[in-house]
């Protein structure tokens, strides 16, 4: 008996990911155990996301109490656009924070550990990524989403609602996929890092109208790192669907592209890894 092989049950492909989404629900109830414990740091977290978020406002308070409209955007619409960006942003940092951790996982020796699991590495980082400043950012950004949208008196139809809750999604996934692909070098490159963070602060350029910024900058954020293909475009469109038909379409499809270009340089870097232990 003791010298018998235990297997990994074979599923199909409904059951795997059944059985993933199960896997990824444990995680989340440690992730919501750590917010019940540490009930301070938790606090804190929500504090730090309302006045971070909070002097953004002020900020474009004080520029509109100069101008009108800012590139044809009114107020409460560069409100909205901020807030769906912000909220984006947090849920990509409370669920999907794995790519600033791969570094420290691959020196430690924790990808070892993972590899030899019958779960895939990748999914492993993930679950073990959660960060909890990401909660107060999304409290914040959805408070703020919600009360533009009231200002603005939008028209919420059932499409528009599940519509939202896909670009949410798709912009967290396509922050995430961009990352990953940064963080991915570190299977050939020794210190990545440098470059994750500003790669990162990119997406702070996606809470406003892109008319606003240069179209070198503009055609970064859309083309080479679409950012903005999970922030502004899906905000404008909320606002102004018959302007921007195509983001109905082109976010959760821009996100499917990216997330599978990055699996694939995940896999070709996971295939050079060799252990720490060697």
């Amino acid at each position: 008996m003791g010298g018998d092989t235990v297997l990994a049950p074979r599923r199909n492909m409904l059951q795997q990911m059944i059985y993933l989404i199960g896997l990824y629900g444990h995680y989340l109830k440690v992730y919501v155990k750590t917010l019940i414990e540490y009930r301070a740091d938790t606090l804190i977290a929500i504090v730090a996301g309302i006045v971070a978020q909070g002097s953004t406002l002020l900020f474009l308070t004080v520029i509109f109490q100069r101008i009108p409209k800012l590139a044809d955007w009114s107020f409460y619409e560069m409100v909205f656009i901020f807030g769906l960006a912000a909220t984006a942003k947090a849920l990509n940092q409370a669920l999907f924070n794995a790519p600033f951790s791969l570094t420290w996982v691959i020196r430690s020796g924790q990808m070892d550990v993972m590899m030899v699991r019958p779960v895939g590495a990748l999914f492993q980082s993930i679950g073990n990524s959660q960060e909890l400043n990401g909660v107060g950012q999304l409290v914040t950004g959805i408070a703020i989403m919600v009360y533009s949208a009231s200002r603005l008196e939008m028209d919420w139809t059932v499409w528009l609602l599940v519509y939202a809750v896909i670009a949410l999604f798709s912009s967290a996934v396509i922050q995430f996929a961009v990352l990953l692909t940064i963080s991915v070098l570190t299977f050939w490159v020794h210190e990545i890092r440098s470059l994750i963070y500003p790669i990162n602060w990119l997406f702070d350029f996606t809470r406003y109208p892109l008319e606003i910024f240069h179209p070198v900058l503009r055609g970064l954020l859309t083309y080479v790192i679409p950012y903005a293909l999970g922030s502004f475009f899906p905000a404008a469109y909320l606002l102004r669907s018959h302007q921007y038909e195509w983001a109905a379409w082109g976010v959760p499809a821009t996100a499917a592209v990216v997330m599978a270009l990055a699996y694939w340089l995940w896999s070709v870097g996971l295939r050079r890894y060799s252990s720490v232990a060697g």
